[in-house]
C-alpha cells in the first residue's frame, strides 16, 4: 500500500486516514493507536433505551432543569463576596 506524503504525517501523528482497498473504504491507524481501542465498544444500532436516555438528556439540558443524578452541588453557592 503506498501513502502519499500527507497520509504518512497522519498516520505518524496517530491520526486515521481513510483508504480504498478493493472498492471498500477502509480507515488505517497505527498499531499502538488501535490496541487503545476498547474491543467492547459496541459500534451497532443504539437500542431504544440508549434513545430514550439520549433524548432524556436533550429535554433536561434543553428545559434548563438539571436531573437529580447528574446534579453538582456548587461549592461556592453559599459565599458572601464583599
Amino acid at each position: 500500500m503506498n501513502l502519499n506524503v500527507e497520509q504518512q504525517k497522519a498516520v505518524e501523528h496517530g491520526e486515521p486516514v481513510t483508504v480504498t482497498v478493493a472498492g471498500t473504504e477502509c480507515v488505517l491507524v497505527r498499531k499502538g493507536v488501535f490496541l487503545r481501542l476498547d474491543p467492547d465498544y459496541d459500534t451497532g444500532p443504539w437500542t431504544v433505551e440508549e434513545m430514550n436516555l439520549l433524548a432524556e438528556e436533550a429535554e433536561e439540558i434543553i428545559s434548563g432543569r438539571e436531573s437529580d443524578e447528574h446534579f453538582i452541588p456548587d461549592p461556592y453557592a453559599n459565599l458572601i463576596s464583599i
